[in-house]
């Protein structure tokens, strides 16, 4: 029999197989890198797949209210009309109205329909917050916060509103994955990506220029972590002129009509349960009168608390408590908590100390932008136990707990107590076209009629005669109709044989509302139906 001798190439093959078995086939060598980098982008796809999926649930029940009336109006003119319109108020949502213009024509305007873009923005929302904390921590921290900010009521409610914020909260996420690249690699390429988003981010709402200033003090508090602070300062400052420039058309305009926008003034209370409460954890709350009530007098507001008081503990507990934080990484030009704390607050007490020093211009919704980094905090907090079950138990807690939250935003009449297709449904059927309609006005006193639920639905009461129309918005270059006084129409009362009437009311009929039912009356009209809503009456007169 003859042995083979091992040569001593064999020898110093084998040896190196003993010490690094791993490397015993291209496909071992490469499973390690290959599996890192499926789950760079399987994490982000799937948790943004699930975000979207669970805002979109029930997204098509509620009606549309005040706010998502405003956008089918403007994005249903022409782009010429649209721009007029700009020019006068609501500059602040053109370029979500322009967007929408074209997404209307694609897709049309039912509820669902009309809300989808929002539910879009809530999955890339989550996407970048699965990214920005992996950057900023680690995985778990990424999947942990990822989860939390797609269950936050505050999300849920802005993924089936038809307006700019939840594609502010997206822009704000990437936004702030581009600065971390920019700082890390330092080229002039990723300060240009970072100008061309901020600038979006503030063309598509004005207020995402704060979180421009807030990536600023992001920076100067962590100068003794980076390498030439000034020079990163520098450029930080260039690309916030840039933007600022770039973006100038649509600011200037916006800032214009600042004292058309319904803010109220600031008070300890409403700003405290606003701050504490809604803009972070609830959103806009299912009914007429605004504000969670403390206490609370219903499910899901006993829930909003709760889940507030839990989630401001998990927001803390990084920034107080060291073995929380995420160990920074040394590729990481930035912490966490740098990031996170000045996204929250510097936003918050600059438009607040505006507010007290000038102009109120201060409401919840406007801050949807900040929810990722809340987002970040809690899930840094979560992640931080140390058993995978406690995680599990963690989150489930939560998801429980918001619920309630959840269920109260799909109910039919969840977009602050409005019940326009409701009534809209009434009318339409029972009403044929050409027949004459009144729309009573909004408020005692004002000249906005209730014609705002013919811009949300507008399928038959389009085709009703408006008696006491008296300009359209497209011909004021603003949003809603004018009207003429009853009195104005008081020849058409007394000779048409039926006529609608549409007044608003909250909870209990008002009594300008019963001025007009009494009115109508007087002219020869008797009333012969009427459906009372949570805050519309829909009456039916004939003689």
């Amino acid at each position: 029999m003859t042995r083979s001798i091992p040569t001593t190439a064999s020898r110093a093959t084998g040896l190196a197989r003993r010490q690094h078995p791993r490397t015993r086939s291209g496909a071992d060598a490469t499973r390690p890198t290959a599996a890192r980098a499926s789950s760079s982008w399987r994490d982000p796809l799937l948790l943004g797949i699930s975000a979207t999926i669970i805002s979109s649930l029930g997204s098509w029940i509620p009606s549309k209210w005040n706010d998502e009336a405003a956008t089918q109006t403007a994005a249903t003119r022409s782009l010429a009309q649209l721009w007029q319109m700009m020019h006068n108020i609501d500059a602040v949502h053109g370029t979500y109205y322009a967007f929408m213009h074209f997404w209307i024509i694609a897709f049309g305007t039912s509820n669902f329909a009309i809300r989808a873009p929002s539910m879009l923005a809530v999955g890339v929302a989550t996407a970048g917050v699965v990214v920005l904390g992996k950057r900023l921590g680690s995985r778990r921290i990424g999947i942990c916060s990822a989860i939390v900010f797609m269950i936050l009521p505050r999300v849920t409610w802005m993924g089936m509103e038809a307006r700019s914020y939840a594609s502010t909260a997206a822009i704000a996420v990437w936004m702030t994955v581009i600065l971390l690249r920019a700082i890390d690699r330092r080229r002039p390429l990723w300060w240009g990506l970072y100008v061309v988003i901020a600038a979006l981010g503030v063309i598509d709402n004005v207020y995402v220029a704060l979180l421009v200033v807030a990536h600023g003090v992001a920076i100067l508090i962590s100068r003794r972590r980076l390498d030439h602070p000034r020079r990163l300062l520098t450029s930080w400052g260039i690309s916030a002129v840039l933007a600022a420039v770039l973006s100038s058309p649509i600011a200037v305009l916006t800032m214009g009509q600042a004292g058309q926008l319904p803010f109220g003034p600031l008070s300890l209370t409403g700003v405290s349960n606003t701050l504490l409460i809604e803009q972070y954890f609830v959103g806009a709350t299912p009914t007429v009168g605004r504000g969670v009530p403390v206490p609370p007098t219903s499910l899901w507001a006993t829930a909003a608390i709760v889940v507030a008081c839990i989630g401001w503990l998990l927001i803390v507990a990084p920034v107080l408590f060291r073995r929380i934080r995420p160990t920074p990484r040394e590729s990481s030009p930035l912490t966490l908590v740098a990031v996170a704390v000045p996204w929250i607050v510097v936003p918050v007490v600059l438009v607040i100390g505006f507010s007290l020093l000038a102009t109120p211009m201060y409401t919840a919704r406007y801050y949807s932008f900040t929810t990722p980094a809340v987002a970040l905090l809690m899930g840094t907090s979560i992640a931080a136990l140390g058993r995978r079950w406690q995680r599990v138990v963690a989150v489930a807690v939560l998801a429980v707990l918001v619920l309630p939250i959840y269920v109260s935003q799909r109910g039919p009449i969840s977009k602050n107590g409005t019940d326009w297709e409701q009534a809209a449904q009434i009318i339409q059927q029972r009403a044929k076209p050409g027949q004459d309609i009144y729309y009573g006005p909004v408020r005692p006193g004002s000249t906005v009629p209730m014609s705002k639920l013919a811009a949300a639905y507008p399928a038959v009461l389009s085709t009703l005669h408006n008696i006491t129309l008296k300009q359209t918005g497209v011909q004021r270059a603003t949003l809603w109709d004018s009207q003429w006084p009853l009195s104005h129409a008081v020849s058409t009362l007394r000779t048409t044989p039926l006529l609608w009437a549409v007044t608003q009311h909250y909870g209990t009929p008002s009594p300008a509302s019963t001025t007009q039912e009494k009115y109508i009356e007087a002219q020869g009209l008797h009333l012969v139906h009427i459906w009372r809503g949570s805050s519309t009456d829909v009456m039916l007169f004939t003689r």
